[in-house]
């Protein structure tokens, strides 16, 4: 191999990467490496992988000779982003050598054979679905703060994906709470749903946020890949049944409160943080306003008041603090409405006169 790589392009294509890169130092040496394979004489394809998520990128590169390697990832993309303005010029020597020189700069890595790089499931299908860059990473951060923590709760540590008539549909939750977010979306259509872990949905949230136009999805037999014109990601999928997510979505929900989004995050934050170790603040509903207390904290106590349209009889409730402080962060409208049936029910919290998205939190005893 020998080719020449433009000092600007190189270090953004092996940051993209670093996430995926294996960094445990017990595992496989290999996964720690990129995979750089020429194609043609204008192209590099750069693979890293962890064997859970692959991820593939094509650049510009001059290849005077062709060829294929391995570099330590992390080695190389420190060095890289330190050289001068300059052309980088990677040049395969004794075999299992690489020799990087930059004006008068130069470097020797060894490299790993390129045959012992795991394979990588390749984007193919006869149809893949078709969805907006922008509509798919705004759904996916409308979830996965919700994906539980708790490793042992396997099925619960990713979002699920499926489509219903022209409904693309995500959900994500650990038990405590439940994000739900739907949008029309004609070329998203699954026989069946899927769940996809966070880790691949929180490398695959950085590359959406940097591509426009839209986004094709393959989905095979335990993968599910997802291809631009600039990336390839492919994400093995938690193989189990995501919960009955729709019985947990209470009905009946005769108590309407709404109130301004801003005022209440900001309330909110200062309320808890005089709040105890379970982070519980109580809503008190009233006639034209919105109380939130804390109590019983050595910390000391807390009130503000809020307006509200509500109209009811008075309706107290506690819940978690950081709980509603997650969901309200990654709101945009500016009013929030509750939807409760009573202070021992689960509560529902969704942006006011906007569809499409439905967020549950579990009540706390007050």
């Amino acid at each position: 191999m020998d080719i020449v790589i433009s000092r600007e392009m190189l270090p953004r294509a092996l940051q993209t990467v670093q996430g995926v890169v294996e960094s445990r130092s017990s595992a496989m040496p290999i996964l720690q490496n990129v995979l750089l394979t020429t194609e043609g004489k204008k192209q590099v394809r750069l693979v890293a992988t962890n064997l859970d998520i692959g991820l593939k990128g094509v650049f510009e590169a001059k290849v005077n000779k062709g060829g294929s390697v391995t570099l330590n990832a992390r080695k190389l993309f420190d060095i890289v982003r330190e050289l001068p303005d300059a052309d980088v010029h990677l040049v395969e020597e004794d075999g299992q050598w690489i020799r990087m020189t930059c004006e008068r700069s130069s470097f020797r890595f060894p490299s790993l054979p390129a045959s012992d790089f795991p394979s990588v499931p390749d984007a193919d299908g006869d149809s893949p679905q078709g969805v907006s860059s922008e509509v798919l990473g705004d759904m996916i951060r409308k979830t996965m703060f919700s994906i539980s923590q708790d490793e042992t709760r396997y099925t619960y540590n990713g979002v699920f994906m499926e489509s219903e008539g022209d409904m693309l549909r995500l959900v994500a939750t650990d038990g405590h709470r439940l994000a739900l977010i739907e949008r029309p979306n004609d070329g998203a259509e699954f026989a069946t749903g899927v769940i996809i872990h966070k880790k691949a949905l929180g490398e695959l949230v950085k590359l959406l946020s940097e591509t426009g136009g839209s986004v094709d999805i393959f989905l095979q037999e335990n993968h599910v890949i997802f291809k631009s014109d600039r990336f390839e990601l492919s994400a093995r999928l938690i193989d189990g049944d995501f919960p009955k997510y729709r019985q947990g979505i209470p009905k009946d929900n005769e108590h309407r409160i709404v109130t301004d989004r801003d005022k209440l995050l900001r309330a909110l934050r200062r309320v808890s943080l005089l709040s105890n170790e379970t982070r519980m603040v109580k809503f008190v509903f009233g006639s034209g306003q919105l109380k939130l207390t804390t109590n019983g904290s050595e910390a000391g106590e807390a009130e503000e008041i809020l307006e509200s349209d509500y109209s009811g009889e008075e309706l107290t409730i506690g819940f978690n603090a950081r709980y509603c402080l997650d969901v309200l962060n990654i709101l945009d409208e500016q009013n929030v409405c509750f939807q409760l049936k009573d202070s021992l029910s689960p509560g529902i919290l969704r942006p006011d006169e906007a569809e499409g998205y439905t967020y549950v939190i579990m009540p706390m005893r007050v």
